[in-house]
């Protein structure tokens, strides 16, 4: 144990507990241990003995257990505690004493663990990935890919428990909670378990242990605070850090497919659309991604080939881009960013025949059976070591061609529960990881990686790519902006940016009013990391470019915003807090609802419970509305914000804590309201000048709302003007032709 979690073993039976040292309070109780689905439990009687070890920076206890059938072999067990931390990390593994290989399918690192608080109100959230349902459900009832949090109140006490996959290479994981048994349905259990369709090959007299691990957390009182650490573990364990989407990103197919535009996805209508960007100055505020996707289905394809002579053949690189070189240099010489689009595991049937040891099993006898387009009866072998080569050239090739983005279209089709696997200790898992790691090994780390899980034909969505892609997409093909699109990617805050980046697939911006377009653009500012377009440059008016740029540059931070009412009993959050500072909030007020309704926001009082910001209640807070340019008020910190809204209509706030000196609140630049534009602001009190430096866009006046809090300027580097809301407030005005940054000041 440490000073926040203790293990308690017990070896008659090969169970054990989690408690808290501080109060020898029982948290799980009676949890056993599984292999392949062997227990103590099955009256299999077991043996094995814990060694411990001491780390620098912790404790570990390693279990290797028999479940007596000979031969036997041992299924272990390992348990982590680092000090200073309340989280326990678990691993396993496999010793085999036979004289044949044998497979790893399944471990349970917590199986029937007896949950011993009595929790009042209590409520699930699932560790969704790809486009699996995220939502928050009460009771005590749930199963689910990946991880589980439970809090409700225990004594009246706001209680947190987090268990779910930490590390990710062989297996996918699962986490439940639910009743023990038809004969006992009072009584909760969790369980915890790694599981594998083909499951992993462990040699005679080999001893296995998985890179997968496991995490879990009795300590953390408050969800938020438990989940973002349980986050910020993914990421360290996965050595994730998906990249930061500085830019949009136009689908080619989408334009067409589903905004029902002029079709431009080829090479040539493409690069058109990069001039138009730069005709209407979006380039002036941010690069552009410019996405090819060859995207033909069935029979003869360029899946598989993957070269210019069939991108070409099949109508997609065109003169004068009749290369990918081309393309890329096209897209890259006018400022955008190259994209293209690969199918994972639907190979072009030419493709099977040319090279059927590239396929499952080498076998290509079903190629000529109907089959759904996304249910392919022949599919790549990504193990197969001749196929892994023609891969890397094919990466190392877009590399050099100048490709910076794929798209992975239809990755269901790389996750193969039946194997056929030429490397042989190869599991489900991580053949699917492998289509993915050998994209990173030949594009590079500067790659950007997106793959696009859907869960479609009764595939998990699961976590394992983790440290390998940078965005998952979490909604089926659409154009549109619902209000659930937000509730998937604002309830996986805790991963979002910090594992992965995620996105509810293209959103049009010509056919929306001005206040859902910006609605739209802040809400996936917030809760996702990117934006992907289905709306044609060409149709980008001042008005849309102008509003279109407010979240650009996107920053670069690995956190995202909190729902804040998420745990006080509504479907959909609709209050999104940024935590730049303590003393600096950025919030955002949605309306998921179908009609108008009233949006509060209490300023302090518990998050969990009451939806609070959790601000100093003794405080004073500026709260400053970006789309209106309103000042809302100079607020005490026991105030309530409140705006009535339309639905799908949001309001962006910035609220910030009362200073004794002059300070700013607010900008016209960016949603952020100073946080990307502004640099080193900061108070003088000797010589009582407030400056900083600023990044200002050519041609467009940048203003600067600043409070004097009781102080008169009477001077500036720059234009100042008078605010509506009175002489205590000003607008510095800062301009010039060209983008530059620019060192601004105001005497006081």
């Amino acid at each position: 144990m440490n000073e926040f979690v203790g293990l308690r073993f017990n070896l008659s039976n090969y169970t054990y507990s989690v408690f808290l040292p501080a109060t020898g309070e029982i948290v799980i109780a009676d949890a056993t241990l599984e292999g392949n689905r062997w227990n103590a439990a099955r009256r299999v009687a077991a043996t094995g003995r814990p060694e411990w070890t001491q780390l620098p920076d912790g404790i570990e206890v390693t279990f290797a257990i028999a479940y007596h059938h000979e031969p036997i072999p041992e299924y272990l067990f390992r348990f982590v505690l680092h000090d200073g931390d309340g989280a326990i990390r678990m691993g396993f593994g496999m010793r085999n004493h036979r004289d044949i290989g044998l497979r790893l399918m399944n471990t349970d690192v917590l199986s029937g663990g007896q949950l011993k608080l009595a929790f009042e109100q209590p409520v699930t959230l699932n560790g969704g990935a790809g486009a699996a349902e995220t939502l928050v459900q009460p009771g005590l009832k749930r199963e689910c890919e990946n991880s589980l949090m439970l809090t409700g109140l225990v004594a009246k006490q706001r209680r947190t428990l987090v268990w779910g996959g930490l590390a990710n290479r062989d297996f996918g994981k699962w986490a439940a909670i639910g009743p023990k048994s038809r004969r006992e349905p009072a009584v909760t259990v969790l369980s915890l378990k790694a599981d594998d369709p083909v499951g992993r090959l462990v040699d005679p007299g080999q001893t296995y242990w998985a890179e997968d691990t496991f995490y879990l957390d009795v300590t953390t009182a408050d969800p938020f605070a438990a989940l973002e650490k349980y986050g910020r573990a993914m990421r360290e364990a996965n050595h994730a850090a998906p990249k930061v989407y500085d830019f949009p990103v136009l689908c080619g197919w989408s334009v067409g497919a589903l905004s029902k535009l002029p079709n431009i996805n080829n090479s040539r209508a493409l690069v058109a659309e990069m001039d138009a960007a730069v005709a209407c100055g979006l380039t002036k505020y941010t690069k552009v991604g410019i996405r090819l996707e060859p995207d033909k289905y069935l029979q003869d394809t360029e899946q598989g080939w993957w070269d210019d002579e069939h991108w070409a053949k099949h109508g997609h690189l065109v003169p004068p881009y009749e290369t990918m070189a081309k393309f890329c240099r096209a897209i890259t010489e006018r400022g955008g960013i190259p994209y293209t689009y690969f199918q994972v595991g639907m190979p072009s049937d030419d493709y099977a025949r040319a090279f059927p040891g590239h396929m499952l099993d080498n076998d290509i006898s079903k190629l000529a059976v109907w089959h759904h387009h996304h249910q392919p009866l022949v599919s790549f072998d990504y193990t197969d070591p001749d196929f892994q080569k023609h891969m890397l050239s094919v990466w190392q090739r877009l590399r050099r061609d100048g490709m910076r983005g794929i798209k992975f279209d239809y990755p269901e089709t790389g996750w193969r529960p039946e194997g056929g696997f030429e490397d042989k200790y190869a599991t489900t898992a991580s053949a699917y990881r492998e289509v993915f790691r050998l994209a990173r090994e030949g594009l590079g780390a500067e790659a950007f990686l997106d793959e696009r899980n859907l869960g479609e034909s009764g595939r998990p969505c699961l976590d394992v790519t983790a440290g390998l892609v940078d965005t998952q997409r979490n909604w089926a093909d659409s154009n549109a902006f619902v209000a659930r699109m937000v509730t998937i990617g604002g309830l996986r805050w805790y991963k979002n940016r910090t594992v992965f980046n995620y996105f509810p697939d293209t959103k049009t911006v010509h056919d929306l009013t001005p206040e859902v377009r910006r609605s739209m653009l802040t809400m996936m500012f917030l809760t996702s990391g990117r934006l992907d377009l289905a709306t044609s440059f060409t149709l980008f008016t001042p008005e849309i470019v102008h509003d279109f740029t407010r979240i650009y540059p996107m920053y670069r931070e690995p956190f995202s915003a909190r729902p804040l009412d998420a745990f006080t009993g509504g479907d959909d959050p609709q209050v999104y807090d940024l935590e730049l500072t303590p003393d600096w909030h950025q919030v955002a007020l949605f309306n998921a609802g179908q009609a108008v309704r009233p949006i509060p926001v209490p300023l302090s009082g518990d998050r969990a419970s009451t939806g609070a910001m959790g601000l100093d209640p003794a405080g004073e807070y500026y709260v400053y509305d970006f789309w209106a340019d309103r000042l809302v008020g100079k607020l005490p910190g026991t105030a309530v914000i409140e705006r009535e809204l339309e639905p799908l209509h949001c309001a962006m706030l910035s609220v910030r804590k009362v200073q004794p000196h002059p300070q700013v609140i607010s900008t016209n630049r960016h949603v952020l309201q100073g946080w990307v534009e502004l640099a080193d602001v900061q108070w003088d009190a000797a010589g009582k000048k407030l400056s900083g430096k600023a990044v200002v866009i050519g041609g467009e006046p940048l203003r600067i709302v600043v409070a004097g809090n009781g102080r008169v300027p009477v001077g500036a580097s720059g234009r100042l003007e008078e605010h509506p809301a009175g002489n205590d407030y000003r607008v510095l005005v800062l301009e010039c032709e060209q983008t530059t940054e620019m060192i601004w000041a105001i005497q006081f």
